[in-house]
């Protein structure tokens, strides 16, 4: 009897011992294959930088929790998501934003809105910018999430 409970440890600890190696060699593996092909966000950085800048210089602001922005060759779009209590005073806070933005970017027209709904269409646009998208295409859905944010909801 105490050799089946020996042998069923001995079973337990050699296939514990084996997961772990494997996991720890599919680890390996994968940062092997990270170091060996290129980054996708090279394309993002060097057309969206003055976009990742100004969600940095937002993100700084102590009213602010989220952001998204995305630029097009003289337009900046930016989505903010403010604190709660910050909620009551979105006016000034989209000024203030803006002025800030505008001062890094005096060449740029800047767009800045609270709205939700925006919020979530540059986020879903940041996320296709990982699909190269070319100037045009960026210009075009720009375009349709202005329209939609001078409509009236």
């Amino acid at each position: 009897m105490e050799k089946t409970n020996l042998v069923k440890v001995l079973l337990i600890s050699l296939s514990s011992f084996m997961i772990l190696v494997s996991g720890c060699n599919n680890k390996k593996e994968e940062g092997r294959s990270n170091k060996d092909s290129p980054s996708p966000m090279s394309y993002i950085e060097n057309k969206q930088s003055p976009s990742h800048e100004a969600k940095a210089i937002v993100l700084s602001m102590p009213e602010i929790t989220d952001a998204k922005a995305v630029n097009s060759e003289d337009q900046i779009f930016l989505a903010v998501k403010p604190k709660h209590l910050e909620r009551f005073q979105l006016t000034s806070l989209k000024k203030k934003t803006k002025k800030k933005i505008e001062k890094k970017y005096p060449k740029m027209e800047v767009n800045v809105s609270t709205d939700q709904k925006i919020f979530t269409l540059l986020g879903e646009l940041e996320s296709k910018l990982d699909k190269k998208m070319d100037s045009k295409d960026i210009e075009r859905e720009l375009k349709k999430i202005q329209k939609k944010s001078t409509d009236e909801a």
